[in-house]
């Protein structure tokens, strides 16, 4: 497990009263923390003193107050994607973790400081009417998307916050997506009824490769364990699936030991996704991870603009996964996670909504 020492603290003008910023200043006594009015002028100088400008943002804590509207719908409504109706809550940007694939990246090129919200008060107040006034609605929220949900969990409490105030939605559940071991905090909650905790997983060997200064498989399906036994629902994602010389036993045994530490009837889903990548980051991979194995492969262009494996391979790998999962439980969700229409009917021989109980999954 991380532990986290950021090398400064910087406190955006607005987000110095809010209760998580004293909350976070806590925890780490001896950090130097400064005031300014924007995050910009940081990045700036960080360019000026080091080559790999996004793994020392990593260390620069930014406390700032989002402005916006914090409930989105998943970016995976892309031309041409099939999306599973999910929504994102982006309470962080950027991660603690180093994944050669990582999409952060590019993404964060220009602005790679590792920037924590604060005003959770304005999140809750946002949300509360909206699932009050949708009661039709099923909404499964997620705050993974430009972080990893639990790693910072120990200095920057977000469930402490989130899950009372889920736990009493009876039209929203609340999903924690991770690689993570830090649950010490979710076992301290009393009630976790709402709340969707998920693990991104790969064999032992992409894990050492391509997920630097993640937690192993073994750590991670501990915690899922934990978890699952306090009573949180636990998911799977299989994310991204690496093709790479003996990918088929790896990924069996993948599956194996996830299936001897969690029951299938305790299991919510298990998704499936390739190695994806828009032509930016390619360039960006090679420069900071120089041993990476991710291009071994061939990769096109799809309808989305993201690189990813020859249609025939990833659909060979969708069905040899599928038909891993399938020995242990005929009866769990499993859905394919950004992935275009012609390779959910190549691999499924349907499209999600006409099959009545991922439809429903998708409407959750």
């Amino acid at each position: 497990m991380i532990l986290f020492r950021p090398d400064n603290i910087y406190i955006e003008d607005g987000a110095e009263d809010f209760s998580l910023t004293r909350d976070i200043l806590s925890r780490f006594p001896e950090t130097p923390v400064h005031r300014v009015e924007e995050s910009l002028s940081i990045t700036e100088e960080i360019k000026k003193t080091s080559l790999d400008i996004f793994g020392k943002g990593k260390k620069q804590l930014v406390l700032s107050r989002f402005k916006g509207s914090f409930l989105k719908k998943c970016p995976g409504i892309s031309p041409g994607i099939v999306c599973c109706n999910y929504y994102v809550v982006n309470l962080m940007k950027n991660c603690v973790y180093d994944c050669s694939y990582c999409f952060l990246q590019g993404f964060l090129e220009n602005n790679p400081l590792m920037v924590a919200y604060v005003n959770v008060e304005d999140l809750l107040e946002e949300l509360a009417p909206m699932f009050h006034n949708h009661p039709d609605r099923k909404f499964r929220v997620g705050t993974g998307e430009l972080t990893d949900s639990l790693a910072l969990e120990d200095v920057i409490p977000y469930s402490d916050r989130l899950i009372p105030f889920f736990n009493k939605q009876e039209n929203a559940v609340l999903e924690l997506k991770t690689k993570s071991a830090n649950v010490d905090q979710l076992l301290k909650q009393e009630n976790p009824k709402n709340v969707i905790v998920s693990w991104s997983l790969n064999p032992p060997e992409i894990i050492e490769r391509e997920e630097k200064g993640t937690p192993q498989l073994h750590q991670r399906l501990e915690a899922a364990r934990l978890c699952q036994e306090k009573g949180y629902r636990v998911g799977f994602h299989f994310d991204p699936i690496i093709l790479y010389p003996g990918w088929e036993r790896a990924y069996k045994d993948l599956v194996e030991e996830v299936f001897f530490t969690i029951p299938s009837s305790k299991i919510e889903w298990i998704s499936l996704g390739s190695f994806r990548y828009r032509s930016r980051l390619k360039q960006i991979i090679k420069e900071r991870h120089e041993t990476t194995h991710l291009f071994n492969s061939e990769h096109v262009s799809s309808k989305d603009g993201k690189f990813r494996y020859l249609r025939s391979l990833r659909n060979n790998a969708y069905e040899t996964l599928s038909g891993y999962i399938k020995k242990h439980s005929t009866d769990l969700n499993v859905y394919l996670c950004m992935e275009t229409k012609e390779v959910w009917e190549g691999v499924t021989g349907k499209m999600p909504r006409s099959d009545k109980k991922l439809d429903q999954f998708f409407d959750m």
